[in-house]
């Protein structure tokens, strides 16, 4: 069996895809499943997976950037539908970078709620030292 660079790189994009799709399918599953809360309030951060996400949401930039390259440099080798392809994977590049703006943009929301609602004590250092000096006697 005799695989070309090309194979190797749809089967890559291909696991990957899956993994993307499997992960977001067990996330709505999770989320609505879960009675205890935890995997909501563990959604409220920015995790790693975000960050994978967002090399993806890159590099799948470069790659439609390096197409239209190309495609712009040899435009009779090409077929006309292969614009439409790059058009609607502009769209989908697009849509996921939004989608990844907004989860950033709740999750910084959910932390500065999270800041906000915690208990502050401000004690003047001299009060400090005095509730120290009572708590140690």
């Amino acid at each position: 069996m005799n695989l070309d660079l090309y194979a190797v790189l749809a089967i890559a994009a291909g696991i990957v895809a899956l993994l993307v799709a499997g992960f977001g399918i067990f996330a709505v599953y999770a989320a609505f499943a879960d009675r205890s809360g935890f995997f909501r309030s563990a959604m409220r951060r920015w995790t790693v997976f975000d960050y994978f996400l967002l090399a993806l949401f890159l590099f799948g930039t470069v790659f439609l950037l390096a197409d239209v390259s190309a495609v712009l440099r040899d435009r009779g080798d090409y077929p006309y539908y292969h614009y439409g392809y790059l058009l609607s994977g502009f769209v989908y590049n697009t849509l996921a970078g939004v989608f990844l703006f907004v989860r950033l943009g709740l999750a910084l929301r959910a932390l500065g709620q999270d800041q906000k609602d915690a208990p502050q004590e401000e004690q003047k250092p001299a009060e400090a030292e005095e509730q120290a000096a009572k708590e140690s006697s």
